[in-house]
């Protein structure tokens, strides 16, 4: 019961941040998104930076380093789109980590605005964490 209303909440998150019903559902990805690479380049560091300040409430480890962002674009508009899921369909925070995502990237100076898109798609699993994180956290 509590996993379907939790991926209703991600669905409803997803189409209320949604232009186009494209960008809506559990399986996203910014294919629709045109990444300017010159732009991209120019902030790339600073988003991940900024990426590096937000954590998961629940682990000790900020969400960059969880393995928790899967892309990231910026276009020449100064707009930035972060793709990324959560640690399980049961996250808590759900809600709370996008908008710490958006306030964090949005203070860079020249990013006009931070769009976040969760997916659930590969699902979040330890390996995904920062392989020197991880082995300081289990050894392994």
């Amino acid at each position: 019961m509590f996993s379907s209303i939790v991926v209703i909440i991600i669905i409803a998150y997803n189409n209320i941040m949604s232009s186009t019903k494209d960008t809506a559902g559990l399986n996203l990805n910014l294919n629709d998104i045109e990444d300017h690479e010159s732009t991209r380049l120019e902030y790339i560091e600073a988003i991940k930076d900024k990426l590096k300040t937000v954590y998961d409430p629940e682990l000790p480890i900020d969400i960059y380093q969880l393995g928790l962002v899967y892309d990231i674009k910026v276009t020449e508009a100064g707009h930035c789109f972060v793709l990324h899921t959560l640690t399980s369909a049961f996250c808590p925070a759900a809600d709370i980590i996008p908008k710490d995502i958006q306030l964090a990237v949005e203070s860079i100076p020249g990013i006009k605005k931070c769009h976040t898109r969760i997916t659930m798609t590969p699902p979040w699993t330890q390996e995904s964490i920062d392989p020197q994180v991880r082995e300081l956290l289990f050894g392994f």
